[in-house]
Parts: C-alpha cells; sequence; structure tokens
C-alpha cells in the first residue's frame, strides 16, 4: 500500500513538472566587469521586482535533494518545498523534479543593495547594467536554531582576502577544541576565500571549505551567510565598504 501511495505522488510530482520547460534549455554566459554568471541561473533580467521561471529536471540516477541542489545550483530547502511529494533523501531514477527559480526581490528594493533571503536560502544583489536592471542570485547557507542568522539591515564594514579565521564564541562552545583563530587554507577554516563582514561583528558573508560545499544552501553556519568559494569571489568585487545588507 505505502509503495502503491508513493508512486501515486511521484506521478503526480512528473505531472504538475511535465508543464515546465526542462532546465537550461535558456542557460547562456553573461560576462559583467570581467567575471561570468549563467543567465537564467545566475543572473536575471529583472521584471519590476521578480525574476526567473520554474524548470523541470528529470533525474538520472537515484539521488537525494542535497546532491541535486549542489549540481543545479538551487538552495536544498527550494527544492524540498517545491517537491514535497518526494522523499528528499531517497529520490529515484528517471522522476521529474521542479526547480524552482521564479523569485521575488522585496517590493521597494534598491540597486546594489545586497539583500538575503531566509526564506529561500538565497542571496540577491540588484545592478543596472546599460539602462537595463538585472538581479545576481547565489544559493547560501545559514545559521540553523541553535545559531540563527540575524535579520534586519546592516553594513560592510570590512573586506578580507584569505581570511584567516578568529573563532567566535559559538563555535569554541560547539567545538572546544578548536584554537582561537584558524588560518587561512586550514581544512577548519570554514571562511574560503573571501570574507564581507557585517557592522564590526562576528558575523559575516564568506565562502567555505571544500568538504562543506555541498551544504551551502542549507542550515550549516553559525549565523553567517555562507557561500560557494567560486560565487563569492565574484561578488566580492562588486560589493564596495559600506554597501547596504538587507536580511530577511
Amino acid at each position: 500500500m505505502k509503495k502503491f501511495l508513493l508512486l501515486i505522488f511521484l506521478i503526480v510530482g512528473i505531472a504538475k513538472a511535465e508543464d515546465l520547460k526542462v532546465y537550461g534549455f535558456d542557460q547562456e554566459v553573461f560576462k559583467f566587469k570581467d567575471f561570468y554568471f549563467i543567465k537564467n541561473l545566475e543572473i536575471f533580467e529583472l521584471d519590476g521586482n521578480t525574476f526567473g521561471r520554474d524548470y523541470k529536471y528529470k533525474t538520472e540516477k537515484p539521488t537525494t535533494f542535497v546532491e541535486l541542489a549542489y549540481q543545479l545550483k538551487v538552495s536544498y530547502y527550494e527544492l524540498k518545498a517545491a517537491n514535497p511529494d518526494i522523499n528528499p533523501f531517497k529520490v529515484p531514477a528517471n522522476v521529474y523534479i521542479k526547480v524552482p527559480l521564479r523569485k521575488q526581490l522585496p517590493e521597494n528594493y534598491q540597486l546594489n543593495t545586497v539583500y538575503v533571503s531566509t526564506q529561500d536560502h538565497r542571496l540577491y544583489l540588484p545592478i543596472e547594467i546599460e539602462g537595463k536592471r538585472y538581479v545576481i542570485t547565489f544559493p547560501v547557507g545559514l545559521g540553523g536554531d541553535d545559531f540563527p542568522t540575524p535579520k534586519g539591515e546592516f553594513l560592510i564594514t570590512e573586506k578580507k582576502l584569505n581570511p584567516d579565521w578568529v573563532v567566535p564564541p559559538s563555535a569554541r562552545r560547539n567545538n572546544p577544541n578548536l584554537p582561537p583563530v584558524v588560518p587561512y587554507g586550514s581544512p577548519e577554516n570554514g571562511l574560503g576565500t573571501r570574507a564581507l563582514r557585517l557592522n564590526n561583528s562576528s558575523y559575516m558573508i564568506h565562502g567555505t571549505s571544500k568538504r562543506s560545499e555541498k551544504g551551502v544552501g542549507m542550515n550549516i553556519s553559525y549565523g553567517c551567510i555562507v557561500l560557494r568559494n567560486q560565487d563569492i569571489e565574484r561578488i566580492f568585487e562588486l560589493i564596495p565598504l559600506n554597501a547596504k545588507v538587507v536580511i530577511y
């Protein structure tokens, strides 16, 4: 009986997804200020405060939403919310899943302000290029219930290249064996290759270690906003000191 119900759920999910365009059909390389982005995945043209569309993707082998989120460059929670009838840890082969890339910025968004949606687990950076408005977006890791990411308005007060990690008290409580400072390049250094400090606090927007890359898009931090290194290395140069950051 359980297998029969699972089959019904999967068929319903497939039927919903079949009306969508195939993921990747409209993706192309887009250059902005010496950096390359994938259009309709990492950079979108804005229509008011909305952008993007939802897609379908057919799995080639049994997998999980963690693996698919990493492969498709979305967050785990986006996939889970868009596909509620599929077990996120047992995704069968040859099943269509919905890839939710239809998004919305706050109604009164401002250009060159960084927005972080704790619901989407996404960072948004709206910009203007040759008179047209675009938004750069990447999935992010955030803090969970024990170490929540703070909400509100912040300023970028420091930019660091190849940063050492000054271990905050929250991390020390979780792992007492950590030293006061973890140097750049250490596998224990979760800051990755770039860091942007918020309000002179211990909270940052930063990269990650190689072993934690697949956790980007999930609740993996001590409250910081975590991107893959290849993503933060591109937006690092686009975000100046004293830029505004809105976490909501």
